[in-house]
């Protein structure tokens, strides 16, 4: 499949600057906020009641939906302007430029009008009205898909040396450079017009199977009920599912939540099974539509990642994998279990109640990044100021956290901020995104502003990683020190490791069915168990309800190979982590990465920030990190529990 055309900004990522009032203490307790509701660290009842420079401001895209609704009508008339150059594109550079900018100029309203409907969306998703608006636009964006699909095939019956002249020729044409030339590097799996719009009408049935799950494991979901050892009965929701895994300090509560919540998936695992198989099959479908010799082969291609990159990655995991093994062990050894599995996996060994106040973490996570130069640091003040951040949870808002980048208008934060640790480290991530998109709008056209998912972490965990060193460099109480630490640990397990170990099994599902053997409940189970037991060894017994796991993950579901870029970035960050404190050239180089958006490959703009992702090298970083901080938790807990005895 050849690089499209920008039409829709698809990925959710200034006005004015927020001074904090608050120097920030490295020696965190219980902080005092001055807005009320915030030192609580609970959900505001009512939005209105939240000072502004805690909120987006959405007037930065319309004033009101009279304004939004022009704008959707003016981006379908320029798309509708520019389906006239249908068989024209040939004709000179000049007519291929002036199409070109057509579709800048649609994909610029589309990216306006689809970022205003989904920020009003996700601040309150029990407003019908723009639930309705959103499906409106998301609706306008198919039909434009359906009926440009024509533009690739198009374009790949220029010759290649006619476009390159063309490009060489035209100065307006070199915003261009890049996508229309790497159109040529994937011709050969590009469709005719017919063809392409064929697959184009047959976008939403793809999703179909996706869609099946969520609606399985949601809306019809399980909600069962159990008795903890207190006596007390609760309701398992998703929700609750994770707190019980995360905060019950008993051992066999979690147990009892988790084989209750599990129940459903290992009940229903024909039906996951034959939905997995339809996500495997229409993946294998287009690809053999293509003339691809696989699904991973397709997806890799867009991006030309090589495939060794996963080989790599793959095997680095699994030789990696004693370490993870050593720090279960560790763990077990420290919580005094008898047993272990899944359900005690994610219990922090300290209960850091800690409040951190969200105005005192502004600037420590401006400190945090110094090393990028005062024109960074700058920016990201900027980037705290009012509009561009929603920070504490209300009503109906979405859950979670995200940037959203908007090209012309902003980059968009949200946060569901609650004071904890975490929500600090998701803060700095953002934040992290942030900048990234900043600075790819700063100094990159709209064609090329888009960065890759391959790339898109990189900023992100480097931001958490340059936090963590932060918040050690100056704190002394023991029981934080062994939470940060935990913190970070947990990042590697599960960004590298458990995406590593997912992204293993996938391929190998994909392959299965590829060679042509069954997909059924049975075989997936033994697949996913056998997965699990290279990377975790007996850690989790054969028995533990998350050997069904396969069934509940929906990024095997909606993203099939998606989750690999998850880890490869967090290797690049750690090996990147290694280099930047102490080499200004390398900082320069990396700057450069975060501005260069999408004008190359993703693997040449990583190597030219220093990071070659065919080395083994990098993965080996993570690895070492790893072992590193698994080691320092070792010694650090016990001392504390050394010291807790002995009452010093």
């Amino acid at each position: 499949m050849g690089r499209k055309l920008v039409i829709l900004a698809k990925s959710g990522n200034s006005i004015g600057m927020f001074c904090c009032r608050f120097a920030c203490s490295l020696m965190v307790a219980i902080l005092v906020l001055s807005d009320a509701n915030a030192e609580e660290g609970s959900a505001w009842s009512d939005r209105s009641e939240i000072p502004a420079r805690y909120k987006w401001d959405l007037t930065l895209f319309y004033e009101n939906w009279e304004s939004w609704e022009a704008d959707l009508e003016r981006a379908t008339a320029v798309y509708e302007t520019l389906n006239t150059y249908r068989g024209r594109l040939g004709e000179s550079p000049e007519t291929l430029l002036a199409a070109m900018q057509l579709s800048d100029e649609g994909g610029m309203l589309f990216t306006k009008v689809f970022g205003y409907v989904a920020l009003k969306r996700d601040v309150d998703t029990r407003d019908n009205d723009t639930q309705a608006r959103f499906g409106q636009v998301m609706s306008a964006y198919s039909k434009v898909r359906a009926r440009l699909s024509w533009m690739s095939p198009e374009l790949l019956a220029i010759p290649e040396e006619r476009m390159r002249s063309w490009v060489v020729e035209n100065d307006g044409l070199a915003p261009y450079r890049f996508s229309l030339l790497d159109t040529y590097r994937t011709g050969q799996y590009t469709l005719s017009a017919d063809g392409e719009r064929l697959l184009s009408l047959h976008g939403k049935v793809r999703r179909v199977p996706g869609e099946v799950h969520s609606a399985l494991t949601n809306a019809d979901g399980e909600r069962p009920e159990v008795e903890l050892t207190s006596g007390e009965r609760i309701t398992i929701t998703p929700g609750i599912y994770g707190k019980a895994l995360n905060q019950f300090t008993d051992a066999s509560d979690r147990r009892k939540v988790q084989e209750a919540w599990m129940a459903q998936y290992e009940e229903r695992r024909n039906t996951f099974a034959a939905i997995y198989a339809g996500v495997l099959g229409q993946g294998w479908a287009e690809a053999e539509s293509r003339g691809y010799a696989s699904t991973i082969e397709m997806a890799l291609t867009e991006n030309a990642i090589p495939f060794e990159v996963i080989e790599n990655l793959i095997r680095s995991a699994r030789d990696g994998a004693l370490h993870l093994q050593r720090y279960h062990a560790i763990r077990q050894q420290f919580m005094d279990l008898d047993e272990y599995g899944w359900s005690d996996m994610h219990i922090p060994l300290i209960n850091d109640d800690s409040y951190y106040v969200y105005d005192d973490m502004v600037p420590l996570v401006i400190r945090s990044v110094g090393i990028f130069g005062e024109a960074y640091r700058s920016r990201m003040e900027e980037q705290f100021g009012d509009g561009l951040i929603d920070v504490f949870e209300t009503p109906g808002k979405r859950s979670g956290a995200y940037n959203a980048s908007r090209y012309g208008v902003g980059s968009f934060v949200l946060l569901n901020y609650h004071g904890t640790l975490e929500d600090v480290f998701t803060l700095a991530h953002e934040m992290g995104h942030s900048m990234h998109s900043r600075l790819s709008q700063e100094f990159q056209p709209f064609a090329t502003h888009r960065y890759t998912i391959f790339v898109a972490e990189v900023a992100a965990i480097l931001n958490e990683k340059l936090l963590l060193r932060e918040l050690l460099k100056e704190e002394v109480d023991p029981r934080r020190r062994i939470a940060f630490l935990e913190h970070q640990i947990g990042g590697i397990v599960g960004t590298f490791f458990l995406q590593t170990m997912m992204a293993d099994f996938e391929l190998q599902a994909h392959s299965l069915l590829e060679n042509g053997g069954g997909i059924t409940a049975d075989r997936l189970t033994d697949l996913w168990k056998e997965t699990v037991t290279v990377y975790h060894g007996g850690v989790i017994p054969e028995d533990d309800p998350y050997m069904f796991s396969w069934g509940r993950i929906p990024h095997l579901y909606n993203s099939p190979f998606y989750v690999y870029q998850y880890a490869t970035c967090y290797a690049a960050s750690a090996y990147l982590m290694e280099r930047l404190p102490s080499d200004a050239e390398a900082v320069a180089s990396y700057l450069e990465l975060l501005k260069s958006g999408g004008n190359d490959h993703p693997m040449a703009q990583l190597r030219k920030a220093g990071v070659d992702m065919m080395e083994e090298s990098v993965f080996e970083a993570v690895i070492e990190e790893f072992a590193r901080l698994v080691d320092q938790l070792e010694v650090e807990y016990s001392a504390y529990l050394s010291s807790v005895r002995t009452g010093a």
